[in-house]
């Protein structure tokens, strides 16, 4: 095997591995997750009576997201054989999307952390206003937009254009939608159960790929490239 092609095994090994590992990890987070509210009170009120369980399920979804990243750029990857511009723009989207959900998971965490250390529930209650509410949602906000645009970006050459992995990305497209629902509604159970049809969307993607590894097979036909 030359170098190459030992760079390239490895990349889709590494691929495969994130496509599973990433959103499984992501969706005990989120199952664990307590509800959530809109009003930063309420919320904290919660977070107080649930701090390890919310600390667990932040650090879970912080480290499900960051070990996600080799599966996404492997997604784009995937994209770029049919829209390489497309694929080129997505991917610095998501990227910065991610970085952005990043911000918002430690964020999250540090309340209760807080609430851990015993400050009471002014501080919480004000770090929630700020992050949520405040000038840093500003800041924040147009990046996690990134991360569904990149995310959608992505989706599309593969749905047209590939037949084998059309409905798993299918199911990656739907996960997002609810995850984004979830976050403009503060109704936990949308993102659970887009985390878990995410993760059958990329577990069933990297199941493609490790097959076409196998048998030597196409997931995307000449015909769609060209």
């Amino acid at each position: 095997m030359t170098p190459l092609a030992a760079a390239g095994r490895a990349e889709r090994v590494t691929t495969c591995v994130s496509l599973v590992v990433g959103p499984l990890l992501m969706s005990i987070g989120d199952l664990l997750h307590p509800e959530e509210r809109m009003l930063p009170a309420e919320q904290i009120a919660i977070v107080v009576d649930h701090a390890s369980r919310w600390y667990t399920a932040h650090l879970l979804l912080f480290f499900g997201m960051m070990l996600f990243i080799p599966g996404l750029l492997g997604l784009t990857a995937l994209t770029a054989m049919v829209k390489p511009v497309v694929a080129y723009a997505a991917r610095i989207l998501i990227m910065i999307g991610t970085a952005g959900f990043a911000a918002i998971i430690t964020g999250e965490m540090l309340a209760s952390r807080l609430v851990l250390d015993g400050v009471g529930n002014a501080a919480p209650i004000s770090l929630w206003t700020n992050l949520f509410m405040g000038p840093v949602v500003v800041a924040v906000g147009p990046a996690l937009v990134a991360f569904f645009v990149g995310t959608f970006m992505s989706a599309i050459p593969l749905l047209r254009r590939s037949e084998r992995l059309r409905w798993p990305v299918a199911l990656i497209v739907i996960g997002v939608l609810l995850i984004l629902a979830e976050i403009l509604s503060a109704h936990v159970v949308l993102s659970q159960i887009g985390n878990i049809v995410g993760l059958c969307g990329s577990a069933a993607v990297a199941w493609r790929i490790a097959r076409a590894e196998a048998d030597g097979s196409e997931l995307i036909s000449r015909q769609a490239i060209a």
